[in-house]
């Protein structure tokens, strides 16, 4: 049993929150504090309960034999085989009520030797541990020094008194992987256990900066800045007079001092008295300071140094911390930076790493924000909790507006725990620790109570804390207006932050908005599920939302896949979703719902989100005698982008330039055409805009927004070819009706083994077309298919008459397989990257061409459509031959792949698919859009395949591009 609290099991009381923890204070940086970061290699020994640890694990000299070594920061779900990662989204994985725990609940201990060093004597040292899942327990050389929940909150203990500065001591650290405050981490993400994050212990002057509290503001109407600064002194015993604190304001990005902004110097209180007593606190403003506002577009920051100095006047501890200026606010329907109403382009992001599960590096951290920013990405929600403070450092240098939640999510009992008085101290402390330790970062623009997790008194009680402390970032809870409507629940939250809103939805607000009836802004805070091939309608969110007063953006669920690398009996690797480390109960691979891959690799929908996210948009000016452009950034002209016009005539170039025009901040311009529009029957002007100068997150020439403008629309002839011949049996198979696609996870679960009805179905497609029987033998439409030589090929004309029972179809075309020899693709059509129906806005008209898609997403599914083909070509690198399939009718869409659907709707996991041996063709007359049903609504009507008659005709050829 654990020793000194073995008998009182503070994990399973949810009232016991922490022991001998010492409060948090704002992230700071101490220059010339000594400290040992003690990351590395621990002994590890792992137990089936609590109640298994024995008393010597954790004493001063353990038993020499049952360890083994583990890395920290780490997951021991990661790096051991007999306790593995565990995946449930809503369900906990475990049953209940709270605060009941299982029985079987592994509890490790880590230990390892810490030398303090011998000139650190006569300073105050504290330990910090700064992520710790779930529930832990700290030991000096037996002695117990604390206990603490929270897992995604740094834990801080003073240790002075049970170290001996040059001699060494054993820490140990015991970890309880489920706890009562295991309800309210119940977040969509793998269940892990372990120190995830790092572990420092530092030596501080006895009497020293407690905390530094930066209040930032930029004044709109006067140009002119604000910062109160708030530093508070932890005396080693009785309070002397005559201390006092010192602080400078740097210049922009660590420059010399700011010019204007003298030293200020106050006095720290040491008055007693009581009823006067306010605490150690002295306070300083700077006032009418001539600085620039910081934004996600131009983060400028200043560093603030607090010095503390003796009666002697001698500095005794220095204490730095960035601040930019800026002032965030709800004014009406607005979100406000600035004074200026911003686009929210956000994503939800997870801590998640297919290696070190919830064990991020600073490294991994910024590879995330540089992906995000290549795809237009400015803002970042922490779902479901607070992120380790190199996150918050990285976004305040590098741009990026962050909503940043609480660690409190009770999912699975969502109606009950927000209103337990059990449950009151976990709510209050984990919102006011967030606040406490994150409160001097300028990107933080919203405070977030949390998710789903009902709405209830300890909301109230929390948001009344948050407020009372930090008046200057407004509140964002859903749940709020989810369980009262979106009118309602402004004590919890300042903006409408709905998740998986359909577009009638907010539109309906950005009405009520105009008629005086709403008074807050609308934020998604979840939309567009991105899982697998998904994130249809995000153009049409997007019109919506640009056109609509009120609305002012989103994130998308979810930035990443959260694909765990696991190793197979064979020696091979994949990545794994829930139920593949045997974890039951699971949710299978809703865990993998990213825009990118589980290795940072951009999914195909990310083309689409960097379109809709485009600081710069370009259309047809009213009239339709010029362009009209758009500036949607709220504080940059467009001086830093350098614009091109690109002209194409039937498919050929016909001219390019550059396109020179000024646009102010949310401004717009019109500008006349680049030049006379030409003859031809298809005439595209493209117009692209990339950066000026290298970035931290690209380099000069990165495309960062697109537009076509469509001047004339018509049929693109293929191009010239020498001869043209029927291709064979073997290079071209036979066409077949083809009215099934392996569905996607929008279509339904496929691998849920849940009634049709249940709501982890998902979409509903699936179950109709399970229903129809599409994937039965001998499945048919009323349909005609011929096939004629003609004009140095062979004619493929498919006329379909779909009945008015189905009326929600996958596709209506033809396949074909073809020989692998042609694995080139060249075509005119929508492209480059893969498009639906309801995902195409951003892939252009024009001449696209590379190699055959290989498959992009964890879960096998349909893949790789273009849309609006005219023609397309599949070539032989070897031989220079092309079989080319060229419209004699309306466009058609295509894929070609080396998978059938039934092998891709078959396949559980990518690591069961093999290639078929011959390369699969789909021309389709219709094909259905992709929605976001796995979580959020499905496709709209008008892109659902429609009942009635559908023609596709191909000429089919072999033929050798000239």
């Amino acid at each position: 049993m654990l020793p000194d609290i073995g008998v009182l099991r503070p994990w399973t009381d949810p009232t016991c929150v922490a022991i001998g923890r010492l409060p948090l204070h704002a992230d700071a940086t101490r220059p010339d504090t000594a400290r040992l970061v003690l990351d590395g290699d621990w002994d590890f020994r792992l137990a089936e309960t609590p109640d298994d640890v024995e008393a010597t694990w954790v004493a001063a000299q353990p038993p020499a034999d049952g360890w083994r070594t583990l890395a920290v920061p780490g997951n021991w779900t990661m790096q051991i085989a007999e306790d593995l990662p565990h995946y449930t989204n809503v369900q906990m994985p475990f049953p209940g009520p709270p605060p009941r725990l299982p029985e079987r609940n592994p509890t490790g201990v880590y230990r390892r030797t810490v030398d303090v060093p011998a000139d650190w004597d006569g300073r105050r040292l504290v330990l910090r541990l700064d992520g710790v899942e779930t529930a832990h327990a700290v030991w000096l050389d037996g002695t117990f020094v604390g206990y603490g929940t929270d897992s995604r909150l740094p834990s801080e203990y003073d240790v002075t008194a049970l170290l001996t500065p040059g001699r060494p001591a054993q820490l140990a650290l015991a970890v309880v992987r489920y706890a009562a405050a295991s309800y309210v981490e119940d977040q969509d993400n793998w269940w892990m256990a372990g120190p995830h994050r790092g572990i420092v212990l530092e030596a501080l002057p006895t009497t020293a900066l407690d905390d530094v509290v930066v209040v930032p503001d930029w004044d709109p109407e006067t140009g002119l800045g604000r910062a109160d600064i708030a530093a508070t002194v932890r005396f080693a015993g009785e309070p002397q007079e005559g201390w006092t604190v010192r602080v400078v304001l740097g210049g922009v990005d660590g420059g010399p001092g700011h010019p204007g902004a003298d030293d200020l110097d106050a006095p720290v209180p040491t008055s007693l008295r009581p009823y006067e007593y306010r605490g150690h606190t002295a306070h300083v403003v700077w006032e009418d300071l001539d600085v620039e506002p910081w934004s996600a577009e131009r983060p400028e920051l200043h560093e603030v140094r607090v010095e503390l100095l003796d009666p002697q006047g001698d500095v005794v501890d220095v204490v730095t911390t960035r601040t930019g200026f800026r002032r965030t606010e709800v004014r009406g329907s607005d979100f406000l930076v600035n004074g200026q109403r911003v686009w929210v382009h956000g994503v939800n992001r997870h801590d998640i790493h297919p290696d070190r599960g919830s064990a991020v590096t600073r490294e991994d951290i910024r590879d995330d924000l540089l992906q995000m920013r290549r795809h237009n990405i400015t803002a970042v929600r922490t779902s479901h909790y607070p992120n380790d403070s190199a996150f918050y450092e990285l976004c305040d240098e590098l741009g990026f507006y962050v909503v940043c939640e609480a660690d409190i999510e009770s999912h699975a009992w969502n109606w009950s725990l927000c209103d337990d008085p059990d449950y009151r101290a976990t709510w209050v402390d984990r919102g006011a620790r967030m606040v406490s330790r994150l409160r001097n970062h300028p990107s933080i623009v919203q405070w977030s109570l949390g998710n789903e997790s009902g709405y209830g008194a300890n909301h109230d009680a929390l948001a009344g804390w948050i407020r009372r402390v930090d008046p200057s970032r407004p509140l964002h809870y859903e749940d709020a207006i989810r369980t009262l409507g979106w009118l309602h629940g402004h004590h919890a939250t300042d903006v409408v932050c709905p998740m998986y809103a359909t577009i009638d939805a907010i539109a309906a607000y950005g009405a009520q908005v105009a008629s005086g009836e709403a008074d807050r802004p609308l934020v998604l805070c979840e939309y567009s599920h991105a899982m697998g091939n998904s994130n249809g309608s995000l153009a049409d969110y997007w019109e919506t939302i640009w056109s609509t007063p009120g609305l002012q953006g989103g994130f998308v669920w979810e930035w990443k896949d959260h694909g765990l690398r696991q190793t197979l009996p064979d020696g091979r690797t994949r990545l794994a979703y829930g139920g593949q480390f045997g974890d039951e109960p699971n949710d299978a691979n809703f865990v993998a719902d990213g825009l990118v891959s589980a290795d940072l690799g951009p999914h195909p929908a990310m083309r689409e989100l960097a379109w809709v996210h485009r600081p710069v948009a370009v259309e047809v000016a009213p009239g339709g005698d010029g362009l009209l452009v758009r500036n949607r950034q709220a504080f940059l002209g467009l001086d830093g982008l350098v614009g091109r016009w690109r002209l194409t005539v039937d498919g050929e170039p016909a001219g390019e330039g550059e396109l020179a025009v000024e646009v102010a901040p949310l401004g717009e311009a019109t500008t006349p055409y680049p030049r006379d529009v030409p003859e031809g029957a298809s005439v595209l002007l493209d117009v692209e805009w990339t950066t000026r100068e290298d970035a931290w997150w690209a380099p000069a020439g990165h495309l960062v927004a697109w537009d076509q403008v469509v001047l004339r629309g018509g049929a693109v002839p293929a191009p010239a070819a020498d001869g043209g011949r029927v291709p064979t049996a073997d290079e071209a198979g036979a066409p077949a009706l083809h009215v099934w696609r392996a569905a996607t996870d929008n279509d339904g679960f496929k691998v849920f083994h849940a009634d049709e009805d249940d709501e982890l179905q998902g979409g509903k497609a699936l179950a109709s077309w399970k229903r129809w029987g599409l994937l039965d033998d001998g499945f048919t439409l009323p349909h005609e298919l011929s096939s004629e030589e003609a004009a140095g090929g062979v004619l493929h004309r498919l006329v379909v008459d779909v009945p008015q029972e189905y009326d929600d179809l996958p596709r209506v075309g033809m396949v074909l397989e073809v020989d692998p020899r042609f694995s080139q693709v060249s075509w005119f059509g929508r492209g480059p990257h893969e498009c639906y129906p309801d995902r195409q806005s951003s892939a252009v008209l024009g001449r696209h061409e590379g190699p055959v898609d290989d498959l992009p997403y964890l879960m096998p599914q349909e893949y790789g459509l273009r849309t609006d083909t005219t023609w397309v070509e599949l070539v032989d690198p070897a031989t220079g031959d092309a079989l080319r399939f060229t419209t004699r009718g309306e466009p058609f869409h295509f894929s070609a792949t080396r998978h059938t659907s039934r092998q891709l709707w078959a396949a559980r996991s990518a690591d069961e698919l093999e290639p078929h041996d011959r390369l699969v063709v789909c021309l389709d007359a219709a094909h259905r859009g992709l929605g976001t049903a796995s979580c959020g609504p499905d496709v709209l009507d008008r892109y659902k395949v429609p009942t009635g008659r559908h023609e596709v005709a191909v000429l089919v050829q072999v033929v050798r591009p000239v």
